[in-house]
């Protein structure tokens, strides 16, 4: 018995030797490298939506002049909600009341529109934005 407990203490160790050895290995990258995201210039829409939850967020009437008028405009409290529906994304602005009374962005989320669809980027939704409000007919 005494001998087996040994056995499967020296089996343990050898293991985890062997585990550790590989797993500080180092690995050589695959494919070419990642992007890096500040690389890529942002549109001005989806500029103005990085600035959510900052002191210096767009206020309700700027986001409006922006993006044009919500397809869902939800007041709740003192609160309000922007929800823009796009060809693959669902844009959802989230405006709170700041110190001075003013409804600021506070938060911007982006979601597919199609069950099972990767889920957007703000910039990809904010670019969608973009090119609705082109292709719209003046008023």
């Amino acid at each position: 018995m005494r001998s087996t407990i040994l056995l499967l203490g020296a089996a343990s160790l050898l293991a985890a030797c062997a585990t550790t050895s590989a797993s500080t290995a180092p690995v050589a990258p695959v494919g070419p490298p990642p992007t890096v995201a500040s690389a890529t210039p942002q549109s001005p829409l989806a500029a103005m939506l990085a600035n959510a939850g900052r002191p210096n967020a767009p206020d309700l009437a700027a986001v409006e002049r922006a993006f044009g008028q919500a397809d869902i405009r939800r007041q709740d409290g003192a609160g309000t909600l922007l929800t823009y529906r796009l060809d693959t994304c669902a844009l959802m602005l989230i405006f709170t009341a700041d110190g001075q009374n003013a409804m600021r962005l506070s938060e911007a989320h982006a979601d597919p529109r199609r069950v099972g669809a990767p889920a957007p980027s703000i910039e990809q939704c904010a670019n969608e934005v973009s090119a609705r409000g082109s292709s719209r007919p003046p008023a």
